[in-house]
């Protein structure tokens, strides 16, 4: 673990929110183990949006990511999460950068490492280092 709360070491894992797949959008994939891991399509940029959010597990629980879904009005009983680590992020040539919020003490962006626009092509790299949490490891993670 790093001692500031701003530099995020290699092996710190990473989370983020994956919405429920629908009809118009598949967000999650089986995997060659019989588990899951986020499309690109999860792990990718919206329109007008240049950087992509997670958040650092060591400062944000899962069960609070979810948590803020609600907070939100979203139901956030379909959502999953996913974990990632920070080296998996560099390993595709991103950046991640510690950018607390009022909601999400660890939250984090993700952007290219030139600073431009989160690259398009990013997204299918990084989703296969992804792993879909299940609901015990949620759980687990989110004890105090």
């Amino acid at each position: 673990m790093c001692s500031s709360e701003d530099h995020i070491d290699d092996d710190e894992v990473l989370l983020r929110r994956i919405p429920p797949t629908s009809d118009d959008f598949k967000t999650v994939m089986e995997t060659i183990d019989g588990g899951l891991r986020a499309t690109s399509g999860s792990m990718s940029t919206r329109r007008n949006e240049t950087e992509l959010s997670c958040s650092l597990l060591r400062l944000t629980t899962p069960k609070r990511l979810l948590e803020n879904l609600d907070f939100h009005s979203i139901e956030s009983s379909s959502w999953m999460v996913c974990r990632f680590l920070a080296s998996d992020v560099r390993a595709v040539q991103l950046e991640v950068k510690h950018t607390p919020t009022e909601d999400d003490p660890g939250h984090c962006s993700i952007t290219s490492e030139s600073g431009l626009d989160f690259p398009k092509n990013s997204g299918k790299k990084l989703a296969k280092k992804t792993r879909i949490l299940s609901q015990e490891e949620i759980a687990a993670l989110s004890e105090d």
